[in-house]
């Protein structure tokens, strides 16, 4: 269970110019140096953006008491990726090297300014919501960049041993090391948590610089007016999307994965006031408890390569949806502290095993030119269900009690895996 909620077979060659043959002649043939340069840039991206996610609620809460300015942060951060298949005709359209470079130094560029306001006690929410709802902006365009790049650097055979390295460093980066970064350094003095985000994005830049050119986009467009190029956009956009519905797996994988990121989100609001309410902890308990769920995730993304290709990638899938389903029923039903570690860090190992391999599946079998669109799509039904999730489970919560809302996404998330894996397993 995350924050976040689901960030993926197929014939190695596909006819339709994807990316079966390992995505770019002048990528590497395994995961060689240059993945291994561009995962630790990735890594140290994360873990700034994991510190400033924790941070800027934060530092909002020391400016109101209003539980709803502080949410707007929250907020703020995850609009952008409502922005749909936008982001992806940038990435489609940009070399994506040059694209991340842009992103990471802009990023670093306006924490830093952030970090100078609060030194100049010059901070205050309006200012907190701009930098939020702008550094969430290059986070979503980074985040689906980043997967698109990965074809480029790795063979198709190795993209789930990739994948499942990214899935690991995220979760040690953004959701372990970042947010107990974020935590401790605040307690020091306001700045220092921005600081040290500014300071991670500004480390990933040079990495991305040692990397090949390798990152162009599969058509440049020529240059055109300003009427042509807006109506060139919205033919990119629509291209996009008739991909995405008339391409069986990948549309039934999208719509899954929206009914699991709703249920996902709903059963994480109210987390927190689960840990305090139903399992009788203070507080302090709840990140604890996150770091557990990180761990389990960590772990999977070291042994989910091993997992899709002894069984292959549907059976997995369908193996990850059932213990998703059934760590949430058991958090629901348990008062025990102990139990309720187990089971985060067996959601959280479920969830990424889910997502490297749904990853993994986007990689090889959409088309190179459209994989930044199709990603974005993907990543607009992953947000937009969560928040749709994390307001419905607020409400559930208030309306019919904390156990009932823990409960009540473990049927829906059970039967749309075993439908939507069903479907394909019996195809193949």
């Amino acid at each position: 269970m995350h924050g976040s909620s689901t960030g993926e077979h197929s014939p190695d060659a596909l006819a339709d110019g994807g990316c079966g043959k390992g995505g770019h002649e002048g990528g590497a043939a395994g995961v060689g140096a240059p993945f291994a340069r561009y995962w630790l840039s990735m890594v140290l991206a994360d873990f700034g953006d994991g510190v400033r996610l924790a941070a800027l609620p934060l530092l909002a809460a020391q400016l109101t008491r209003s539980p709803a300015a502080v949410a707007a942060v929250t907020a703020a951060q995850s609009l952008p990726w409502l922005m749909g298949a936008g982001l992806g005709v940038i990435v489609d359209r940009t070399d994506r090297r040059r694209l991340m470079v842009a992103v990471d130094t802009a990023r670093a560029a306006i924490i830093a300014a952030l970090a100078a306001a609060i030194v100049m006690h010059a901070d205050g929410l309006a200012l907190i919501y701009l930098t939020a709802f702008t550094t969430g902006a290059g986070s979503a365009l980074r985040s689906t960049a980043e997967l698109t790049c990965v074809p480029r650097l790795v063979d198709s055979a190795n993209l789930d041993q990739a994948n499942g390295r990214l899935v690991a460093g995220n979760m040690a980066a953004n959701e372990l090391a970042g947010p107990a970064a974020a935590g401790w350094l605040f307690g020091l003095t306001a700045v220092l948590p921005f600081a040290v985000s500014a300071g991670a994005l500004g480390l990933a830049v040079p990495l991305l610089l040692t990397l090949p050119s390798i990152f162009q986009p599969a058509g440049q467009p020529a240059e055109r007016d300003s009427a042509r190029t807006r109506a060139t956009v919205r033919q990119d956009l629509a291209e996009g999307l008739a991909w995405l519905r008339r391409h069986a797996e990948i549309r039934d994988l999208t719509i899954a994965v929206g009914v699991i990121s709703a249920m996902d989100a709903a059963c994480f609001a109210v987390l927190v006031l689960y840990v305090i309410q139903i399992l009788h902890q203070k507080s302090g308990a709840y990140g604890v408890l996150l770091a557990v769920g990180a761990v389990g995730g960590i772990a999977a993304g070291a042994i989910g390569s091993r997992l899709t290709r002894r069984l292959g990638m549907w059976p997995v899938l369908l193996l990850a949806g059932l213990a998703m389903a059934a760590t949430q029923l058991g958090l629901g039903l348990t008062a025990n502290v102990l139990t309720a570690a187990l089971m985060l860090a067996a959601n959280s190992a479920a969830l990424a095993l889910f997502n490297m391999t749904t990853a993994t599946m986007r990689q090889r079998l959409v088309p190179d030119r459209l994989l930044g669109r199709v990603t974005s799509l993907y990543g607009t039904v992953v947000g937009g269900a969560g928040v749709v999730g994390a307001l419905a489970g607020g409400a559930l919560a208030a309306a019919a009690g904390i156990r009932f809302t823990m409960l009540l996404g473990a049927a829906p998330i059970a039967a749309v895996t075993i439908l939507t894996a069903w479907r394909h397993i019996r195809g193949t």
